[in-house]
């Protein structure tokens, strides 16, 4: 009768995932056909495809990212861009820009500040071995704050420069400069953050029992744990480089979906992107149509879902934690 159970669920589980497959394709369809102005086939395929594709990526890879940084730090609250992970991506990508990078290296260079991020919040956070939740938010908090501050400081030394109003876009988010170029470029990233988590989901359920725990259950901890962090500042980076700072995404979707799903990381990864690419998609669609022919950077709109969310989320987390 267990096995009859637990099969029954896993089926429910994977149609829930099929169901929001859907649903993120028939959003993607119609979105195609909203906008300011009416497109030729043609300029859809050119012009608004690149972005609602560039969307998806972006969204699935901040929610992946989030449900990484969820278990690794045993911390509901982690997202990257509460923890300025997003920041430091920003950071690396502008600097790369405004020094005379190729545009393939902008990525790489976003990773790399992204993951520098994650190892300084993570050694910020630990007290006596152990990541705290408070001491990881407000390690994060200062470190986003730090970080911001010193990507403001660059363009303020740079304002002589053209790149300057490119780099603005950083501190904006959004998806105006979609092109097919950035597509190709965030998809084997968006599927590497993606599947590196999927392939260790196990190492991650042990690892929210703690580390001791997934030790004795045969995780290679520190490995699994160098490896998962370097796949969701990969997944934050890339997004970033391409999206500029976009925040919340990577709260929001892990918590929506594992109340659909539950907490195994096999079915929660891949349905937290799903969620994340379709929540980031209408987020989108409607930050370039709402004030028509102008467009709204889409972060207003994910901040104004996640800020809410988040203080629910902590609220909740006092109760529990006293």
């Amino acid at each position: 009768m267990v096995t009859l159970t637990a099969k029954g669920l896993k089926f429910q589980r994977w149609q829930v995932l099929l169901a929001s497959a859907t649903l993120l394709g028939v959003t993607a369809f119609a979105a195609s056909f909203i906008g300011a102005a009416s497109l030729t086939p043609e300029q859809i395929f050119a012009l608004r495809l690149p972005r609602i594709l560039l969307a998806i990526l972006v969204g699935a890879s901040l929610a992946s990212s989030g449900t990484c940084l969820q278990a690794l730090f045993r911390n509901p609250l982690a997202d990257p861009f509460i923890l300025g992970i997003s920041a430091g991506g920003a950071l690396g990508a502008a600097s790369a820009l405004l020094f005379g990078a190729p545009s393939f290296a902008i990525p790489f260079a976003a990773f790399l500040a992204a993951l520098g991020t994650s190892w300084l919040v993570y050694w910020l956070g630990r007290v006596n071995g152990v990541v705290r939740m408070d001491t990881l938010l407000l390690a994060g908090v200062a470190v986003n704050a730090f970080l911001s501050s010193v990507l403001t400081l660059l363009l303020y030394l740079n304002a002589h420069r053209l790149l300057v109003s490119a780099v603005y876009f950083w501190l904006m988010g959004g998806f105006q400069m979609a092109t097919w170029r950035e597509v190709w470029m965030m998809l084997p990233y968006a599927l590497l953050g993606l599947l590196l988590p999927i392939y260790h989901a196990l190492a991650l359920n042990a690892l929210l029992f703690g580390e001791e725990w997934a030790h004795y259950a045969g995780v290679e901890v520190e490995f699994v744990k160098r490896c998962l962090l370097a796949a969701a500042a990969l997944s934050c980076g890339a997004a970033v480089s391409v999206s500029g700072i976009i925040g919340f995404v990577g709260l929001m979707a892990p918590h929506l979906v594992r109340l659909l799903l539950g907490p195994h990381h096999r079915t929660l990864v891949p349905g937290a992107a799903l969620f994340g690419a379709w929540l980031l998609l209408c987020c989108d669609t409607v930050s370039r149509t709402i004030v028509r022919p102008a467009e709204l950077p889409v972060g207003i709109f994910t901040a104004f879902l996640g800020v809410p969310f988040f203080l629910f989320l902590l609220r909740q987390a006092k109760k529990v934690f006293g």
